[in-house]
């Protein structure tokens, strides 16, 4: 009940809301995909149960790699922002060994239903990606990095 009055404050001011994914704990956030500006914005941390507080090193609760089914769930709620929204922004702060990275390509292939372009040092790395990419120096990467999820206004 609380969190739909803050949702409805956040769009009587015209304030974001960032729709994020962790470890639900204790009275955490679930996953949401509310929309309560002309933005629409999705972080998703991953899900390090174990090491989120309890660990020597920061990087540590980061240390996450979401696996495809976690990501459809994600692909559902940022296509229904994204609706919703006039543009949206999708962060992936899972940054421990480049697992960011590889969880933004595959939501991007997800999405766009189309391969995409990976770094060749980061399909070393996960070579799992393969699947979805191509390696980013065989073919010009287009500069704008912009997704589009919506038919742009006529």
């Amino acid at each position: 009940m609380e969190q739909c009055r803050n949702t409805r404050r956040f769009t009587q001011k015209n304030v974001g809301f960032c729709n994020i994914d962790q470890p639900v704990l204790g009275r955490s956030l679930a996953p949401t995909e509310h929309v309560t500006a002309a933005i629409g914005y999705v972080r998703l941390h991953g899900r390090n149960y174990e090491q989120w507080f309890d660990s020597d090193n920061r990087n540590d609760r980061y240390n996450y790699l979401y696996n495809e089914r976690e990501l459809a769930g994600w692909k559902e709620r940022i296509e229904s922002v994204a609706q919703r929204a006039q543009t949206t922004y999708v962060i992936t702060n899972n940054h421990f060994e480049s697992k960011a990275g590889v969880n933004a390509l595959e939501l991007k292939a997800m999405i766009s239903g189309s391969r995409v372009f990976a770094p060749p040092t980061l399909l070393q790395k996960y070579p799992e990606l393969r699947r979805i990419a191509d390696p980013a120096e065989d073919t010009p990467v287009p500069t704008n990095m912009e997704l589009p999820l919506k038919d742009a206004p006529s």
